[in-house]
């Protein structure tokens, strides 16, 4: 198993690091798997202990996509993260959340998590114009294709030891 450490990196200077496996590392893109040892409710959806979290990372997008699958192999939810400075090595991948969340239910119904916060940001100077806007684009972007991103994100197989 090759440990990889997430960098969540957020506008306020705040950073969270999660120890993930990761499943597939290149060099523009990566796959990673998270076990979730704790029970917890985020999005209005619930995650049972042995729930997995699969996240998507690719450099040049900005956006993150997770697959959240219980423990009985369902699936819970997708999530897109508005991201920007994707960087993506064999150890580490990092990046900045840009605050809006794109949330799809096992249905295919999505909705959009956080654009409070994206106000409430602007309005204290720490988004400038130009990530506003990209905010912007990528909430359109989402908004129209996320079920053909969510189908062609594929879960590779764990790497063997």
């Amino acid at each position: 198993m090759i440990t990889v450490t997430e960098v969540k990196r957020f506008l306020d200077g705040r950073t969270e690091s999660f120890q993930c496996e990761g499943l597939a590392l290149g060099a523009r893109e990566a796959v990673i798997r998270f076990h979730h040892r704790q029970e917890r409710t985020v999005g209005g959806f619930h995650f049972p202990v042995g729930s997995v979290t699969y996240g998507f990372f690719w450099r040049g997008r900005h956006y993150t996509l997770y697959r959240f699958i219980g423990p009985d192999g369902r699936l819970i939810a997708h999530r897109f993260d508005v991201v920007d400075g994707v960087r993506i090595s064999r150890q580490r991948i990092e990046y900045l959340d840009l605050l809006l969340d794109l949330w799809v239910d096992p249905h295919g119904r999505a909705r959009l998590e956080d654009e409070d916060d994206v106000r409430e940001y602007a309005a204290r100077g720490l988004l400038s114009p130009e990530r506003l806007a990209l905010i912007e684009r990528t909430r359109r972007h989402l908004t129209a294709r996320y079920r053909r991103i969510i189908e062609a994100a594929r879960t590779p197989s764990p790497t063997p030891t």
